[in-house]
Formats: C-alpha cells, structure tokens, sequence
C-alpha cells in the first residue's frame, strides 16, 4: 500500500507541473510594459504625457545620435528624486519599475526644453513580491 501511495503522489505532481507549464491556472499577469521614445524634435519624448498602473515597467529608448537623460523634476529642485537615467547614449535604454503613484514630471538634463509627465495609479490588481 505504501508504494502505491508513492506512485499516486508522483503521477498527481507530475500532472500538476504539466498543468502549471500549459498555463491551466490562472496568474496574475504583470501589466504589459510602457515604451517612451527620445527624439530630436518635439514633443521630445513619445508619449509626453504617459499615465499607467503602479507595477508597469517603463523603458525610455534613444534612437537619436545625440546624448540624453530621463532626470525627474525632484531631482534638480531639492526634492524627493524619483529617477535619474544619468546620460543614455545612442540606441540605450533606461527602465524603472514600481513607482508609487503620483504625478513624475521629468526632463532631459542635457537639453532641458527636453520634458514629459509620467502619471502612476494606483492598479487594481494586486502586484507579486
């Protein structure tokens, strides 16, 4: 009986992993991430203004030839500094993740007239940890 009990147990995990690797369970699925462009000319950053949920990823490419950086306003008038990318070179990227909400006006260091908004809400799903 002992040994029949084993293999039961065996076939029930083998049956639940290849359940889990065919995605028959429900997850929580992360929202999907956000991709800002950098460009030469206005509006600069695209979207300027980007509203998403806490828990997005949020990825600013530079396709330019030209040297940038996505700082936020807190971070060059003494408040709280929310992000810095530090200078993103051509065909670079800089990403950030889990932002409480808020309202994050940012710009670019090298070029200020260079500037966006990116707005979090609060998500209804809750994230993992």
């Amino acid at each position: 009986m002992n040994n029949r009990h084993r293999i039961l147990t065996e076939i029930v995990l083998i049956l639940l992993m290849v359940a889990m690797c065919l995605g028959a369970f429900p997850t929580i699925a992360a929202p999907p991430g956000l991709r800002i462009t950098i460009g030469t000319f206005s509006p600069h950053f695209s979207p300027k203004l980007a509203e998403i949920k806490t828990g997005t990823t949020i990825t600013w490419e530079n396709p330019t030839a030209i040297l940038h950086s996505i700082t936020h306003d807190g971070c060059t008038t003494g408040q709280r500094c929310a992000f810095d990318s530090g200078p993103i070179g051509s065909n670079q990227t800089f990403s950030i993740h889990d932002l409480p909400p808020g309202s994050y006006p940012y710009h670019c260091s090298f070029h200020p007239i260079m500037r966006g908004i990116l707005v979090v809400l609060k998500s209804d799903i809750a994230s993992e940890t």
